[in-house]
């Protein structure tokens, strides 16, 4: 992850360099810690290979926050509010780095309250960045308060506020933007080089959950409402089959360890079937494996109309 003004990398490790800074004038503070949830995740399907350990119960609430992020608001997001991430461009970092450069929108904010933005990282520690926040009519956050001129912008590229999440394939970066009166909290994730596959509607995805791809997120959508999927997941020779019930919208999560007995390193490959689809897709895990190419990727989501 990178942050373009270089006043403000404070420390080398990953928690304090998510959120790019667009307006000078503004010097956010840092802390790192555990972010507390406000409500605890219900359970989530887990699956390993024979011969390897099962999950721990403080792991599977890890991957339970993960897996429900979004959705993680409660009564402080009554109405389902999430972020929405507006790709800009691609940079290059100092490293070599291509980095893409997002907006946030959180549509349907209201106008008349004041944010601070969260990020939330893969080792479970969150970076709690700038504050002071504001949305104009169309949900694009900003340092400033929109003046008149820029209540029906999608783009202020003066004081939108601009993240660039510096990730491996598959890897995701989850942000929180919380109203300072403590009332209202929209969350969000943005996968800036998604592993997918899709066929005929259905949509197949795997999030790194651990470093290494110790675990992995298989996410499944565009299945039929309620519908029984079965899961074939393989791993250097090994083989496992899991069936997944698809929610009211056709989703469904489980986490998945790929490790195998024997192997430190190795291919995941994960098939859903479907009626009509069979998505399939790899992802490479253990310490030494190369970075996943990332599949086929969803179309975005189209960007509001300026009445």
């Amino acid at each position: 992850m990178h942050i373009s003004d270089t006043r403000y990398m404070i420390s080398p490790i990953r928690c304090f360099v998510s959120i790019t800074l667009c307006a000078v004038l503004y010097s956010p503070i840092y802390c790192c810690g555990q972010l507390q949830f406000l409500k605890p995740p219900g359970p989530i399907q887990y699956s390993h290979f024979k011969g390897e350990a099962g999950p721990e119960k403080n792991q599977l609430e890890f991957l339970g926050k993960q897996a429900r992020w979004d959705d993680a608001g409660g009564n402080q997001n009554p109405n389902g509010v999430h972020l929405r991430f507006a790709k800009i461009d691609d940079q290059k970092t100092p490293e070599g780095h291509t980095v893409a450069r997002y907006r946030i929108f959180a549509e349907g904010a209201p106008e008349n309250k004041i944010f601070a933005l969260t990020s939330w990282l893969l080792e479970g520690e969150y970076a709690s960045g700038p504050r002071d926040l504001y949305v104009n009519a169309q949900g694009l956050l900003m340092y400033h308060k929109p003046n008149p001129d820029q209540r029906m912008l999608l783009k202020v590229p003066a004081d939108e506020v601009v993240v660039m999440p510096d990730l491996v394939s598959a890897e995701p970066m989850r942000y929180r933007l919380s109203s300072m009166d403590g009332e209202l909290k929209i969350f969000g994730t943005v996968v800036p080089h998604p592993v997918v596959a899709e066929e005929a509607g259905c949509r197949l995805e795997a999030r790194i959950a651990e470093a290494n791809a110790k675990t992995v997120l298989i996410i499944v959508d565009g299945f039929p409402a309620k519908s029984k999927i079965p899961l074939v997941l393989e791993s250097e020779g090994k083989t496992d089959s899991e069936v997944l019930t698809a929610d009211l919208n056709g989703n469904a999560v489980i986490a998945v360890a790929p490790a195998v007995q024997g192997k430190t390193q190795g291919i995941l490959k994960a098939t859903a079937e479907g009626n009509e689809c069979v998505p399939s897709l790899v992802l490479p895990w253990g310490p030494f494996a190369p970075p996943a190419t990332p599949a086929a990727k969803a179309p975005a989501a189209p960007a509001p109309k300026t009445p």
